[in-house]
C-alpha cells in the first residue's frame, strides 16, 4: 500500500511498521511505502509545517483523487482553500519517523512523486508502485456498481518482467539481437497473458502491452573487468550499457509495431509521438568519458548509438508508433540472480560470501560470482561501500529507464535516523525515483561465525 506524505492518516499508517507498537496497531504482512513530494524536502529543509489534506475534501472540489494532484505545484493553492479540511505536522518530524522506521523494518518504499513524473514519457499521472518498487505507470480508476459489478473498467498494471545478465549481455556476439530477443519473449507474454479474472489488470494489459526488461549481475561484471563500484569508470559504464539496452528496447518496440499494425493506447499524447523524448540523446556527449571504459568497449567491440541513431530512430518511432508502452524496469532479482550465478539486480555484494541458514538445508554459503583471488579488492560489499556509491550508479542508469529500478540501501548497524534522512535526501537530489528497502548489517547468526579469513574459508 502507498500513501501520499500529505495524507492525514500518514503517522498512523508509518504505526503500523514501528518495532515497539501495539500488537492491535502493527500489521505485519502490510508492505507500505510513501508518496514523497518535492514540497516535503522544501518545507522540512526551512523546519516548517507540513499540512495534511482532506482527500475527501480534495476530490469534492477538485474532482480527482489528492494522489491524482500534484500537491507540490498546487500546495499553496491548496493550503489557501478554507474547503479542504487539513492539519498540520512538523515536516522534519514526519522525515524523521520515516528515516526511524525505516530503521526497525526496511519500511516504508519511497516514491519521490516529482521526480518519477517529471521523468515519465506517457500522458497521465504516475501515484505509486508495486511491491518492489520498480514499476511506474499511469493508472486509472475503475468505478463499481453497488453490487460488485464494473461500471467503468479501469486500468491497472499486469507485470510482465526479465532481466538481463549484464555480463552475459555485454559479452553476446550481437548485443542488439539480445536485447531484441528479450523484448519479444517479455512481449509475448503478455499478449499470450489472460488476466480476465482481474478486468482491470487485463484492461491494462491488452492496451499497454507494458514489458519491463531488467538487469542483473552488475557488481559480478564490475568485478570481472576489475572496475570498482561506485567509480567513475563503473558509473561511466552503467550509463552507456543502459542507454544502449534503451535503444534496441525502442527499436525493437518500434518492429512489433509495424510488424502487427498497432501502437499502445495513447501512443500520440506521448513525448515518444513527438519526439521530446529523443533530445536527452542529441543534446549530450555520447562516447565514454573514462579510459578504462574506451579501452574496454574497444576491446570488445560494444558499439554504443551514436546522435545520428538517435536521431533516426526518432523519426521511425514519430512515423510507425511503439507498440509496448513502457519497456524497462530493474528488479531486485534476488532468487533468479542465485540460480544465474549472478549478483542481485544493478547494486552492490552483500557480502563475499553470503552465509544464509535454512531450516531444512542447515547453513549454505554462496560466493559473489566472477570472484576469484585475483580480483578480491574489487569485490568491496555494499556495507562498506557506502550508500553515495550505490546511489550515484543508479543515478546513472535512471534516465535510460522509462519505468524504475529497485534500489536496497544498505546500512551499518550504528546509523542513526538523521543518517537515512540525509541517504534520502541525496537519493532525490540525484534524481532517484524510488528507494526500496533499507536494510542494516544484522550481527552474525549463532553458528555460522567462520574463523579468518571468510573468502579463504569455503
Amino acid at each position: 500500500m502507498y500513501v501520499h506524505a500529505c495524507h492525514p492518516d500518514i503517522m498512523a499508517v508509518l504505526d503500523t511498521k514501528r518495532e515497539n507498537a501495539d500488537e492491535k496497531v502493527r500489521i505485519k504482512t502490510l508492505s507500505i511505502g510513501v508518496v514523497v513530494p518535492d514540497i516535503l524536502y522544501e518545507v522540512a529543509e526551512k523546519n516548517e509545517a507540513l499540512y495534511l489534506f482532506s482527500p475527501y475534501d480534495v476530490k469534492r472540489i477538485y474532482g480527482i483523487p489528492l494522489s491524482m494532484i500534484n500537491v507540490t505545484k498546487k500546495y499553496h493553492e491548496l493550503v489557501a482553500n478554507k474547503g479542504i479540511r487539513k492539519k498540520k505536522v512538523n515536516a522534519r518530524k514526519l522525515m524523521e519517523a520515516i528515516g526511524k522506521i525505516n530503521g526497525e523494518s526496511g519500511y516504508p518504499y519511497i516514491m519521490n512523486e516529482d521526480v518519477v513524473n517529471a521523468a515519465n514519457p506517457i500522458d497521465g499521472y504516475v501515484r505509486m508502485s508495486n511491491l518492489c518498487s520498480e514499476v511506474l505507470q499511469v493508472q486509472t480508476d475503475s468505478e463499481m456498481n453497488e453490487d460488485g459489478s464494473y461500471k467503468v473498467v479501469g486500468k491497472d498494471v499486469s507485470c510482465n518482467l526479465g532481466s538481463l545478465n549484464v555480463f552475459k549481455a555485454f559479452h553476446s556476439p550481437n548485443f542488439s539481437k539480445t536485447i531484441e530477443v528479450a523484448c519479444r519473449a517479455l512481449t509475448k507474454v503478455s499478449d499470450l497473458s489472460n488476466i480476465a479474472c482481474v478486468p482491470s489488470i487485463d484492461n491494462g494489459n491488452k492496451i499497454s502491452h507494458a514489458i519491463g526488461l531488467g538487469a542483473m549481475n552488475l557488481h559480478g561484471f564490475f568485478g570481472h573487468h576489475r572496475i570498482m563500484y561506485g567509480s567513475p569508470a563503473s558509473i561511466d559504464f552503467t550509463d552507456l550499457f543502459f542507454m544502449t539496452v534503451n535503444y534496441y528496447s525502442i527499436l525493437s518496440s518500434c518492429k512489433i509495431a509495424q510488424e502487427k499494425k498497432e501502437t499502445f493506447q495513447g501512443f500520440e499524447k506521448s513525448d515518444y509521438a513527438s519526439g521530446v523524448y529523443f533530445d536527452q540523446y542529441l543534446n549530450r556527449d555520447l562516447t565514454p568519458q573514462t579510459e578504462q571504459i574506451r579501452k574496454l568497449f574497444a576491446e570488445y567491440g560494444f558499439e554504443v548509438p551514436t546522435k545520428q541513431m538517435w536521431e533516426a530512430l526518432r523519426d521511425l518511432v514519430m512515423e510507425h508508433g511503439l507498440y509496448n508502452q513502457y519497456r524497462m524496469a530493474i528488479p531486485p532479482t534476488g532468487s533468479i540472480s542465485y540460480v544465474n550465478n549472478s549478483t542481485a539486480s544493478i547494486h552492490p555484494i552483500a557480502a563475499k560470501i553470503e552465509i544464509r541458514k535454512e531450516g531444512k538445508t542447515g547453513r549454505s554459503y554462496y560466493p559473489a560470482p566472477h570472484m576469484t583471488n585475483d580480483n578480491l579488492e574489487f569485490f568491496v560489499d555494499a556495507y562498506e561501500l557506502g550508500y553515495k556509491a550505490v546511489i550515484d550508479v543508479y543515478a546513472a542508469a535512471t534516465p535510460h529507464v522509462d519505468q524504475g529500478l529497485s534500489l536496497t540501501i544498505f546500512l551499518p548497524d550504528n546509523v542513526s535516523t538523521r543518517d537515512i534522512n540525509k541517504m534520502q535526501i541525496y537519493a532525490r537530489s540525484k534524481g532517484i525515483k524510488t528507494i526500496y528497502y533499507v536494510r542494516l548489517r544484522k550481527s552474525i547468526l549463532s553458528g555460522t561465525e567462520v574463523e579468518g579469513c571468510v573468502s579463504c574459508a569455503v
